[in-house]
């Protein structure tokens, strides 16, 4: 009895988000490469059709408007533009799906792909943060949306007199003995017993309930989370990456 080996796939994996752009390649499921820019430019991306034979593109985004980049990538590649109707694996128990974050959907099918058959709660923690239930039946259920770091630090400084902008960092201690450690700790320290507190409310309902973290500012707050059960800065790409699988092997 011979087995079928089906030839590796190399595929392009584009996140833009609010502040940020995660471009990965995979191989198959294994990422060979990545990196972070705060613009998607054409050039930038040639880039790597010049160094990998790209089979596949996919693109999820906030806001994306450049539409020579996505004629690009049709020419050069199977591209696929990621909503919400893409992936059928994952299913939608969302009032105005249309209106949810790609990356929130892109996050919780990383997170299934990595933690199968399994309750989660998927907490990305960037510009803003997301708190979104997917339950172990591959559904989608919704979640919360609150202010990230940086957004609570510039909003302490845009809406008073006399609050200065701090620099993000993890904290040395709890209680802050100057302005800047009292922002920096308030913010900090809110978004730490945010999150504890959301996670408590969840195992309420779903004891076994597995947390994953994800985003641009987990490294802050992976080590602060006692509850965490999984940190993975890059879900959105995972996430992305198995859309590609999906429709390619189907």
């Amino acid at each position: 009895m011979y087995k079928v080996v089906l030839p590796s796939m190399t595929n392009l994996v584009i996140d833009i988000g609010n502040t940020r752009t995660k471009v990965a390649v995979f191989e198959d499921d294994n990422m060979i490469d990545f990196c972070a820019e705060e613009l998607v430019t054409l050039p930038f991306l040639k880039d790597f059709f010049t160094k990998y034979p790209i089979d596949n593109s996919i693109i999820s985004s906030v806001s994306f408007g450049k539409r020579e980049i996505s004629n690009f990538l049709e020419k050069k590649s199977n591209f696929i533009e990621f909503d919400a109707s893409t992936y059928t694996g994952l299913k939608i128990d969302y009032e105005t799906p249309y209106t949810l974050g790609k990356d929130r959907i892109a996050a919780a099918i990383g997170a299934l792909e990595i933690v199968p058959d399994s309750n989660l709660l998927v907490i990305d923690i960037g510009s803003c943060i997301t708190f979104d239930l997917v339950t172990q039946d591959s559904t989608f259920h919704g979640g919360n949306i609150a202010p990230g770091f940086y957004m609570r630090i510039k909003a302490m400084h845009d809406y008073t007199a006399k609050l200065p902008i701090v620099k993000q960092r993890i904290p040395t201690g709890f209680i802050g003995k100057n302005t800047k450690d009292a922002v920096l700790f308030g913010a900090y320290w809110g978004i730490v017993y945010e999150i504890d507190s959301f996670i408590r409310r969840m195992q309420q309902e779903y004891p076994d309930i597995k947390v994953i973290l994800t985003g641009g500012d987990t490294p802050y707050f992976e080590n602060s989370i006692k509850q965490c059960t999984f940190a993975v800065s890059n879900l959105v790409l995972v996430g992305l990456n198995k859309v590609i699988s999906s429709i390619v092997n189907s």
